[in-house]
């Protein structure tokens, strides 16, 4: 097949235009995986504070509770409910360890001994 120049003329044009619609494909192709991908990331996002909002919820509601403000008072007010005793604990009266469990303290090396594992390792 002959070429001419019309048909010569005609394959550029129809080269360019290919060439420019395959980059503008290419873009559209790029923006909706870059689009996905920022979608992905939101959803993510929006999956970790709801279950941080559901953390804290849970976190108010026992701070709502009776039995927090209960424990406060008696941490802080030192109050108590109808019938609670107090233990007071006079001190020397704790009981002595067993000899068994008494640690027993390491023989004192001699200065010279000492002096040679510090600088020598051994």
């Amino acid at each position: 097949m002959p070429a001419t120049r019309s048909g010569l003329t005609w394959l550029a044009v129809l080269l360019v235009v290919g060439a420019l619609l395959a980059i503008q494909v290419g873009r559209q192709v790029y923006a909706n995986y870059s689009i996905t991908q920022q979608a992905q990331a939101l959803r993510e996002q929006i999956s970790d504070i709801k279950a941080r909002n559901e953390a804290l919820r849970q976190q108010l509601d026992y701070l709502r509770s009776d039995a927090f403000v209960s424990a406060e008072a008696r941490r802080l007010a030192n109050l108590g409910h109808a019938g609670d005793r107090l233990l007071i604990i006079p001190p020397g009266s704790e009981a002595r360890l067993p000899a068994v469990l008494v640690p027993k303290a390491a023989p004192e090396k001699p200065l010279l001994d000492q002096w040679i594992t510090l600088f020598l390792g051994g």
